[in-house]
């Protein structure tokens, strides 16, 4: 059964439920007033059994007890005078109030096609019965269980059709989104929207489905850019490589000096080749992107970071850093510093010392190469991307884009920009809580 069957069967349900329960509660009523006024009709004529006057003349047809019946009752049980068309049989109760004057009870008597309501009165001698018949009463209360019974079927009737309405309104937007889902399982494809509109939940849902499409889409647009960037990038060491090894193949007798000069370009472009595929993975990976989060000093990662790299390339690196407490992966930002200062000491040839800041959850690290051109600025951090005065260098084009990956999945962001005097300046912001380590 759809949802939008259950929805509108559930409101008729409900609707239907709350009509018969007012329907039974106004049948009650109703008839509780009646038999009220049928009641009260007949204690008015107390008066008139207090006078005597019944059980010593006929019983009047018309006067007070038009359209009541009567019967008189000695104190033996019997009847001495009756307008009544069938016989009464007295119950226990009745009996009890014979010769009580004032004593009274009253009682529905149900017969063979008829019913009363009869009113027992004490009197010295006997007792005194009024009684009227419950056929009007009846007849009323039977029409009204028909209403009753008709307009609850009609009022189920419309709230089966206004359920179904809210709920093919209700469910508009789970069948849009439903059907979107289907398309993306049926195609492949991510270009759909769900176009749901309003700030109900079900709105909601489907703004967030159209937004996790998006996303989606936008995943898999950079997934292919990557492969398509990553096999542009490996086209050329991997020619190299070849190149290399088919002069080795093609020329045995090479003199030493040219055979090791060529086993060194191979051993550079296979360590050219590894960095490159380490990086493509850890691109296309999210490399500890999993990594849980800590309360660190960033100061102490980044001197731990340009201490190992200064011991394995021998390069001078200055640190000026401050206690600065951040909540991040330790070893993203360690990989991030690390891509920043390798591509300080690719493009600063000149000896001098890379100088990496650090301070209020910000690293910065400043060369003295030959800068970054302001039109390259905002393409520093794309992946692959390689400016022309760096196409001739070594390295992937994917540094700085892990640094930027790294600085974002902190919630801060990465900077490039000139150095005064020469030379560039990049590093990155952590934007989660800069609070200290509770201890």
């Amino acid at each position: 059964m759809s949802l939008r069957w259950k929805i509108a069967l559930a409101v008729a349900a409900l609707v239907l439920v709350a009509t018969l329960a007012i329907g039974t509660v106004g049948y009650r009523s109703t008839r509780g007033r009646l038999l009220a006024e049928v009641d009260r009709s007949l204690v008015e004529l107390d008066p008139m059994i207090a006078d005597g006057r019944f059980g010593r003349e006929p019983l009047p047809g018309r006067g007070p007890l038009a359209g009541l019946d009567a019967q008189v009752i000695d104190l033996d049980g019997k009847v001495v005078q009756s307008t009544f068309p069938l016989e009464l049989q007295l119950t226990g109760d009745e009996l009890a109030v014979l010769g009580h004057p004032r004593a009274n009870v009253l009682t529905t008597v149900e017969t063979d096609g008829a019913s009363y309501r009869v009113r027992t009165v004490g009197i010295p001698n006997g007792a005194v019965q009024i009684g009227r018949s419950l056929a009007e009463t009846d007849r009323v209360l039977t029409v009204l269980r028909r209403r009753f019974l008709l307009w609850s079927v009609v009022v189920g009737s419309l709230a089966v059709v206004a359920g179904w309405l809210i709920a093919s309104r209700i469910t508009a937007s789970l069948r849009r989104l439903t059907s979107a889902a289907e398309h993306v399982e049926t195609t492949g494809r991510l270009d759909v929207s769900v176009g749901a509109q309003g700030s109900d939940e079900v709105g909601r849902l489907g703004t967030a489905f159209d937004r996790m499409l998006a996303a989606l889409a936008r995943s898999k647009d950079d997934q292919r850019r990557l492969v398509q960037d990553a096999g542009h990038e490996l086209r050329t060491p991997l020619t190299s490589l070849r190149t290399n090894l088919d002069t080795l193949q093609r020329y045995p007798n090479l003199s030493s000096d040219d055979r090791d000069a060529i086993v060194a370009d191979l051993h550079a472009e296979t360590e050219e080749l590894t960095d490159l595929v380490n990086e493509v993975i850890a691109v296309a990976s999210g490399e500890s992107s999993d990594e849980p989060f800590e309360s660190i000093d960033l100061s102490d990662v980044v001197r731990e970071v340009v201490d190992r790299c200064a011991r394995r390339t021998g390069r001078a690196i200055e640190v000026t850093a401050t206690p600065s407490p951040v909540v991040a992966q330790p070893a993203a930002i360690q990989r991030a510093v690390s891509c920043l200062l390798d591509n300080a000491r690719k493009f600063d040839t000149s000896g001098a010392p890379i100088t990496v800041v650090v301070d209020d959850g910000e690293v910065t690290v400043a060369d003295r190469g030959p800068g970054i051109d302001p039109a390259d600025v905002d393409r520093v951090f794309d992946r692959f991307y390689r400016s022309d005065a760096a196409r001739t260098m070594s390295g992937s084009g994917l540094g700085l884009a892990i640094v930027r990956e790294i600085a974002e999945r902190h919630g801060g962001s990465a900077s490039a920009g000139p150095r005064d005097g020469g030379g560039a300046v990049v590093g990155f912001r952590l934007g989660r809580p800069l609070d200290p380590p509770r201890t």
